[in-house]
């Protein structure tokens, strides 16, 4: 079997995280996104993959290369103006001859979703999953385990059986994608070739799977995926813990790390490799760490991603947080967490979490970032600043 991965979005929704890098390649669980999902996929013996790539490509590209590294075998397709999920899937029909799986790679799926979406009866299966959610993705209307209808984003809170965006097909789909009507939207949308199939009186089938799968619509919502994603993974300890370091429950460490002595660190927990952590520090569940990152004497760290090539001073405290690649954050800087409000296109929503820093932000010694704040790439903030709301990218904030 072969499987198609829809990765050329941007992910506008989870910015300024996207600013310098596509929503597939968002680090959770100290992988890209779609590192998930190719290894997953892996794992059921699907080697033949077709990633339709766009925004960003070139990052993508470079990341995973030809799959051998992966275990599979990779052949890029561009989506050279972002047309929607149907146009996109329409890039891969000169390569499928057979029944075939549709994935999104910015979505965490595990082996487990994976496998079940193989086995499930039907030539048109989807993915679903049954959700609380707030109305931003396409609800499943099911009578005698058979779709009925799709209501696209309905926009209002609501619970129902949520369209996950993975599918199972069989090649004649590349017909009915051809027939595929304009949406509202001015794309054409996978969704729409499915509900003309279901006006045709065809058969779409429903799987309510019991393995993982996890989105981010907004750029908070990775801190969920994340802790899902270490809950996934084998932790192994490769680096250095040295004497009078504590770690309990699951952590990993990589090469070349170092943990030293009075930290405490307890799991789930993922530090990359090259890292320099301590001494004296608090790494609390659900935190990753990635790559050459360096967290001084003294701080605290709980329920947050720290990207690669970070920098975290002495004494600073940060909560429920993203502080994206190179960022350098200085003593004694504090991220409280708490309820907050966030605007995100011009629509304000209610959230909880702490900040949402791009990559490259420099903040000074003794800041304070109040719940929800988002600062964009390459803005500096200057020492002893309180800071709270949105902060454009390369901007400066002067005390």
């Amino acid at each position: 079997m072969k499987a198609v991965i829809l990765a050329a979005g941007e992910g506008r929704r989870c910015r300024p995280l996207t600013q310098t890098r596509s929503k597939v390649m968002l680090p959770v669980g100290n992988r890209p996104f779609m590192e998930h999902v190719i290894n997953a996929l892996a794992e059921n013996g699907i080697q033949d993959l077709y990633i339709v790539v766009g925004y960003q490509k070139e990052r993508v590209m470079d990341h995973f290369e030809d799959g051998v590294d992966f275990g599979v075998n990779i052949t890029y397709l561009e989506q050279n103006e972002l047309l929607g999920t149907a146009h996109a899937l329409g890039k891969a029909e000169n390569y499928i001859d057979e029944p075939f799986l549709v994935v999104n790679g910015d979505n965490l799926i595990d082996s487990r979703a994976v496998s079940e979406l193989i086995s499930a009866r039907g030539d048109n299966v989807i993915l679903a999953a049954l959700r609380r959610h707030s109305g931003d993705y396409g609800v499943l209307m099911v009578e005698q385990e058979r779709v009925k209808a799709i209501v696209e984003k309905p926009g209002r809170p609501c619970s129902g059986i949520l369209n996950t965006g993975a599918y199972k097909f069989s090649p004649e789909i590349f017909q009915d994608i051809h027939n595929t009507p304009l949406s509202e939207r001015g794309s054409y949308e996978l969704t729409e070739t499915i509900s003309q199939m279901i006006a045709e009186g065809r058969e779409i089938v429903p799987l309510i799977g019991k393995g993982v799968w996890a989105d981010a619509i907004f750029a908070w919502d990775l801190l969920h995926a994340n802790a899902m994603a270490l809950g996934l993974k084998d932790m192994k300890i490769e680096g250095e813990v040295e004497e009078g370091a504590k770690i309990k429950g699951p952590v990993e460490v990589g090469e070349g790390s170092i943990i030293r002595s009075g930290s405490y660190l307890v799991g789930p927990v993922s530090i990359g490799e090259d890292c320099d952590i301590g001494p004296g520090v608090v790494i609390l569940p659900s935190t990753s760490i990635g790559d050459s990152a360096r967290i001084g004497p003294h701080s605290e760290v709980r329920n947050s991603i720290i990207m690669n090539d970070a920098r975290i001073g002495s004494g600073a405290i940060v909560s429920d947080s993203v502080v994206g690649a190179s960022s350098i954050l200085g003593d004694q800087m504090v991220v409280e967490s708490g309820p907050c409000v966030v605007e995100v296109e011009e629509t304000f929503l209610r959230s909880e979490f702490g900040a949402i820093l791009s990559d490259n932000v420099t903040a000074g010694a003794r800041v304070m970032a109040h719940a929800g704040t988002v600062v964009g790439s390459g803005a500096r903030i200057d020492s002893g600043c309180i800071i709270r709301g949105q902060i454009e990218r390369e901007s400066r904030v002067m005390s």
